[in-house]
């Protein structure tokens, strides 16, 4: 515990920004700024104040949001028509000048009778003339002393040099731990920073060993970072976390076997390119057709025994499957008429080769092909799910790590993160009832694609969407929390952004239908999205760029009641790994 005269001889020693003015509430106060103090770029800065409170006395912290400049004398219609032919008016102009700024309270901190640093409330107003001080490094790390270990950084305070305190707790139970689980939002426009800061959030929960991590990585970027030894692979190094990388190659669909092979004969488009079957309804028949065929459920001429889904890849498989298909009491089930029939006919006659081609990419999908790297989805899910210490797994999803012999194709990759979806909530709830929390962490990339505001078109994408839906309200009980990362707010299903605990906000959503969602997401903070608009393009940078965020939540200590903090991100070569994992490094 932190002792109340060290806490109080640091405060002393801080610069004096200015003092409290009025009008000023439990909401919002106003600060009049000291001459010594007007030249200073002080919007986005850190401050704090020293006041009574039942007797206690405390500290309450925040940022300033918006600094006014004002000067009633020359507000005068004819002091106007002056300096508008002279310019200036002595000793009016700039010596009458007064400046305001307006902070919001964020945090607030009592020292009691023992001289501990407890957490407060701000349930009073100080008088005028109460000074504001800037808040110094030192103050922030004597004040949270106690919780130093449990500190994360991801930048500086906006507009200054001093990292911003933040933590990130597991969603287990015990020390460190929520409880339960948060879902978290990383949302800005394409180089904004968003997919550093969502690489900065993983490592920094990859901190608790028996937390667990699984990314669906649709663009294959967290993968590339892994497999090229980029930062994010050298700090899970340090932390001594292993990462599981598992590309298309090694993912083998089975999940309900025979269905789900139905869904991608279907998803694939083998049927209406291979088999000449356009209309939807004879797809459906002649999917159901050939499982049938495959499982043996009807008397069949040529097969003997069923076919498991593993070995249909298999030509010798393919030819049975074939030579059933030609028969005319398994064509009729497809086509009632002649002229279907004869279209399906001579379809499997062209180029049994090419049609072999063409099923062995679907087929291969569920089967290992003798690969013992290869892992069946639920295989994989259980690893992560059911082991003590938490697993940090990669599924790239991205179409450059899909070999040639397997069929990759938009509505394939929806089919299987709809998988993974299902099969961790029915995981996570399982572990639920037998009273463990999951403790783990989805992140989605590109999370506007899988689940848009407006109902898709495709059939495959809308059950990922729904499936994403119903797992941000259920999984948070069972300790299974959702990161999505996404270049839009406005094109992001309302449910989800519900949803959210933690959100961070780079540059890009200040204007337009973004502005709406923003503001519909955090509420009337007027002053808060004045500020977020400020926020300066990163790519218009003349020299280092610099990446601006704001981030609403339970995610600081300098913020108990989720108010927004402003921050610039570190530099994620260097500064990033130097703040928070020097120790392990040195290791």
């Amino acid at each position: 515990m932190s002792n109340e005269s060290t806490v109080e001889t640091t405060f002393d020693k801080a610069e004096r920004l200015g003092v409290v003015g009025s009008p000023s509430s439990t909401n919002g106060f106003l600060i009049d700024i000291l001459g010594s103090a007007s030249n200073k770029g002080l919007v986005g800065s850190l401050c704090v104040f020293k006041y009574d409170q039942d007797s206690l006395n405390h500290y309450a912290l925040g940022q300033i949001t918006e600094v006014q400049m004002q000067n009633i004398w020359l507000q005068d219609p004819t002091m106007k028509g002056l300096v508008r032919q002279r310019g200036r008016v002595d000793p009016i102009t700039e010596r009458q000048d007064t400046h305001n700024a307006k902070m919001m309270v964020s945090a607030v901190f009592s020292t009691d009778t023992s001289h501990n640093v407890e957490q407060s409330m701000l349930r009073t107003v100080p008088p005028t003339g109460t000074p504001i001080k800037q808040i110094e490094e030192d103050f922030l790390n004597i004040m949270l002393d106690e919780f130093s270990e449990e500190l994360f950084y991801l930048g500086n305070a906006y507009g200054t040099n001093i990292p911003l305190p933040m933590w990130l707790k597991h969603f287990g139970k015990g020390p460190d731990g929520a409880g339960e689980a948060y879902h978290i939002g990383v949302f800005g426009k394409t180089g904004s920073g968003k997919s550093v800061v969502a690489k900065m959030l993983l490592s920094g929960y990859a901190r608790h060993k028996d937390m667990s991590i699984l990314v669906l990585d649709p663009q294959g970027e967290f993968s590339k970072e892994i497999r090229e030894g980029g930062i994010l692979n050298k700090i899970l190094s340090s932390l001594n976390r292993s990462v599981e990388v598992v590309s298309i190659q090694n993912l083998v669909l089975s999940g309900n076997g025979y269905n789900l092979f139905k869904e991608v004969l279907i998803a694939s488009g083998f049927l209406k390119e291979r088999m000449n079957i356009v209309a939807d309804d004879n797809q459906e028949r002649a999917a159901t057709t050939i499982v049938n065929i495959l499982q043996k459920r009807s008397s069949n001429k040529h097969l003997l025994k069923p076919i498991k889904i593993e070995k249909a890849h298999e030509r010798k498989s393919f030819d049975l499957l074939r030579l059933e298909l030609l028969e005319e009491k398994q064509l009729v089930k497809i086509y009632s008429g002649k002229d279907g029939q004869e279209k399906v006919r001579s379809a499997l006659e062209l180029d049994e080769d090419a049609i072999y081609e063409s099923w062995r990419k679907i087929a291969n999908l569920f089967s290992d092909r003798n690969n013992n790297k290869s892992k069946k989805i639920e295989t994989l899910v259980s690893e992560i799910t059911s082991n003590n210490e938490g697993k940090i797994v990669i599924v790239d999803l991205s179409e450059t790590s899909a070999p040639l012999d397997i069929l990759w194709t938009e509505n394939i990759r929806f089919l299987v993160i709809r998988e993974l979806l299902k099969e961790l909530t029915m995981q996570a709830e399982t572990e639920y009832k037998s009273n463990r929390l999951l403790n783990t962490l989805v992140i989605a990339d590109e999370a506007h694609r899988l689940a848009p505001k407006e109902k898709p078109e495709n059939d495959f994408l809308s059950e990922v969407r729904t499936t994403f839906i119903d797992s941000v309200r259920t999984t948070r009980k069972y300790g299974l929390g959702w990161m999505f990362v996404s270049q839009s707010l406005y094109s992001l299903h309302r449910e989800i952004l519900n949803q959210m605990r933690i959100s961070f906000f780079g540059f890009g959503l200040g204007w337009g239908i973004e502005l709406l969602a923003l503001k519909e997401l955090i509420g009337g903070a007027s002053e808060m999205i004045k500020l977020y608009q400020q926020f300066r393009d990163p790519q218009s940078s003349l020299h280092k760029k610099e990446y601006p965020f704001m981030a609403v939540g339970p995610v600081s200590p300098l913020s108990f009641a989720g108010t927004p903090l402003f921050f610039i991100s570190s530099d994620y070569l260097y500064e990033f790994p130097k703040l928070n994992f020097e120790s392990s490094n040195k290791e």
